[in-house]
């Protein structure tokens, strides 16, 4: 889910590009960064929103406007800045649930796109496949098996943008077809993974989780089968067993999708275009921005630790060249203090206030700051405790919406070790509300929630993070949690959520 494998070769061929300008450009749901032209980041963002607004459509999901006050932000980079950013080899791009703002970063090739044909691999297939994540967690956040979390993904990959406005739905994943073609199916690589894992290749994985969405979805032959199982899996069932009951003799299935992988698809789905304007707001970067954005992209796509002194010194040297801009120095301080550089951090974020007071960001960075040395210091003192709150609670006064003082007005208290009060359960809710998609909140909020005596509420919370494709097979504390649940262990499972929470305290981005 976070980060996409397919088609690294293409990267080594690409040069960094060398535009004139880099650009922001904010619609309701998405914040874009890219390097390119005025009209090109423009035409971009307009495809995002048409993208967003055809799956609205297709899954009967209304626009919310709690999402407007929190869009998703994109950075689309060259091959050469995405690979700095990320740190990684072989990924296109990665989608990252957070706290603040979820994030998609993606290598940007325009020059590679024109030359796939439909349902080809292209940079704008993984930009796609992993809005398609966001878009999943943020609307329905519930349990997924990770065969159906990655089909649903590369399901809406391949979507195309007609020049009437509409999108087509539905083409095949060509790029998965070499590895369905080869290995064949398999059913019980998706349902039972562990048992099989000689099928359980990526590639392959992916192909077969894609045709498997695509049967189900778009084929005549076993409507409502694919709700039965997904609500059986929300029930607590095992993968396999709910598969069992949903779907019936799965040799059965096996053939199917063998037979469907060899014949005709299903008809694809037009999406006709929203009625809806698209408002499309651009502006340049500064020039302190541009020299900030590669280090600041870096840390919040999320550092390696060892390297944490390196994005300081880079942010402290970019920030004193540019000490007039407010927002090169409220992003200096949240590198700072992502690499534990606490006192810089403070600095930074007073030089962000003093040229520009009503910053959210700042007065965060120096609330999480004082918390986090009154939780190390292990401190008693309330006045101190209160006072680190004042600095979340002038954020929301700011900006009643952002999600960061929201959600750390709750976190001090449980810093402090004392019971939230009304105001901080209040403020949480509204975190979650605005941000359904953070595991952090979810998991907060499913242990205040079960502190509460509701175990079935904080087990549907804790679902999603629990099932996540990604979760780890050990230490998956959610799981563990549920499974209490499930056996009636209510004290058990309260005080695990009560050790997470230690844990995770201050950790939220």
């Amino acid at each position: 889910m976070r980060r996409y494998l397919a088609a690294a070769a293409f990267l080594a061929l690409i040069p960094t590009a060398a535009n004139a300008s880099w650009y922001e450009a904010r619609t309701d749901h998405f914040v874009l960064t890219i390097d390119d032209t005025k009209e090109n980041a423009r035409s971009f963002a307009e495809r995002l929103e048409r993208f967003d607004a055809a799956l609205r459509r297709l899954y009967g999901v209304k626009d919310n406007p709690d999402q407007h006050l929190r869009p998703l932000a994109v950075y689309a980079f060259d091959a050469g800045l995405f690979h700095k950013v990320c740190n990684c080899d072989g990924l296109m791009g990665y989608y990252q649930a957070r706290v603040k703002q979820s994030v998609i970063f993606t290598a940007h090739m325009p020059r590679v796109d024109k030359t796939m044909k439909t349902g080809g691999w292209s940079s704008q297939a993984v930009l796609l496949h992993e809005y398609g994540h966001h878009f999943m967690f943020s609307n329905f956040p519930i349990a997924y098996p990770k065969w159906f979390a990655e089909g649903f993904a590369e399901f809406n990959a391949t979507a195309e943008f007609e020049p009437d406005g509409s999108v087509e739905i539905g083409y095949p994943v060509n790029y998965r077809a070499d590895a369905i073609r080869h290995r064949g199916v398999s059913v019980w690589g998706l349902f039972d993974p562990d048992n099989h894992p000689s099928w359980g290749k990526e590639d392959g994985f992916y192909g077969d989780g894609w045709l498997l969405t695509h049967y189900l979805m778009l084929g005549s032959k076993r409507k409502g089968q694919l709700a039965q199982y997904l609500e059986l899996i929300n029930q607590g069932k095992s993968n396999l067993d709910a598969a069992k009951a949903a779907f019936g003799d799965l040799s059965t299935l096996n053939t199917e999708l063998f037979q469907y992988s060899k014949g005709e698809l299903a008809p694809r789905l037009k999406i006709p275009p929203s009625s809806e304007p698209i408002t499309i707001t651009l502006r340049q970067l500064s020039p302190g921005e541009v020299a900030m954005l590669p280090t600041y992209a870096e840390v919040r796509s999320g550092p390696p630790r060892d390297d944490d002194a390196r994005l300081a010194d880079q942010a402290r040297e970019i920030a004193s060249r540019y000490p007039d801009d407010a927002l090169v120095q409220s992003e200096c301080a949240e590198v700072e203090y992502a690499t534990d550089r606490q006192a810089y951090a403070l600095e930074a974020a007073d030089v962000a206030l003093k040229i520009r007071p009503q910053s959210v960001d700042p007065l965060v960075v120096k609330g999480m700051v004082t918390f986090a040395l009154l939780a190390k210091a292990k401190s008693k003192d309330e006045a101190a405790w209160d006072a680190a709150r004042g600095w979340f609670l002038n954020a929301n006064h700011i900006d009643p919406n952002a999600v960061m003082p929201l959600f750390e007005f709750y976190e001090s208290y449980v810093a402090e070790g004392v019971a939230p009060t009304d105001n901080a359960v209040m403020a949480l809710k509204r975190a979650e509300i605005l941000a359904p998609e953070s595991a952090a909140i979810r998991e907060a909020l499913a242990r205040q929630t079960l502190l509460g005596g509701d175990a079935h509420s904080a087990r549907a919370l804790l679902a999603p993070i629990a099932y996540s494709p990604h979760a780890p097979r050990s230490k998956n504390v959610p799981l563990q949690v549920i499974e209490m649940i499930d056996a009636g262990q209510i004290g058990q499972a309260r005080q695990l959520m009560e050790n997470m929470a230690k844990d995770d305290s201050g950790k939220a981005s």
